[in-house]
């Protein structure tokens, strides 16, 4: 991973998901705050520890593998985390979500942690494409997408259900060019 950003008096890094990490990630996972715009499965701890036992971190730096997360880290305590799924190696496409616990919201620092991940991403693997998703009313994460340089390409209908209701979701891309064109906002995203 990258160096550091140092943002808001807080220094901002990630690292891998560990099973060790599944009682934070958990107790994130059921704050309200969290599954506001998103459905997440519900799991028991068991579940998701054997869940992040699977994941291979040094696949990706490989081109092998299609599940990836990281913790974001301000100042080495956690704050959220970062997941990425490979859809197809061959064609270059990912997905990539994103959350903060609670009291972690409203700082900024979700903003640089992506901006270290998608620096790696776009210059140490063949990926061309990443995807995010997140629910139209979700105002905070589409203004974030698109600071980082990702274009809204459409509305998903109906995507999700989330208590009871279905929620469209905006569909967000970054392509390698866009990125390495600089389309991105901000001096923390800026490439060393």
């Amino acid at each position: 991973m990258p160096a550091a950003i140092a943002l808001s008096g807080a220094t901002i890094t990630l690292r891998p998901v560990q099973p060790a990490d599944a009682p934070c990630l958990l107790a994130w996972r059921r704050e309200p705050s969290v599954g506001r715009h998103q459905p997440l499965r519900e799991m028991t701890l068991s579940e998701l520890h054997a869940e992040l036992a699977t994941l291979r971190p040094s696949e990706l730096w490989q081109g092998e593998g299609s599940r990836f997360q990281w913790l974001v880290l301000a100042d080495r305590r956690p704050v959220g985390w970062i997941t990425l799924f490979v859809v197809s190696w061959e064609h270059g496409l990912a997905e990539i979500g994103y959350a903060l616990g609670t009291e972690h919201q409203g700082k900024g620092w979700m903003r640089p942690a992506l901006a270290q991940l998608l620096r790696e991403l776009f210059s140490r693997t063949s990926l061309y494409r990443i995807e995010a998703r997140c629910a139209c009313g979700n105002v905070a994460s589409r203004r974030l997408l698109e600071r980082l340089g990702f274009r809204e390409e459409g509305v998903l209908r109906g995507y999700f259900r989330l208590r009871g209701e279905r929620l469209d979701n905006c569909l967000y891309a970054l392509l390698r060019p866009d990125w390495a064109a600089g389309a991105f906002a901000g001096p923390e995203t800026a490439r060393s």
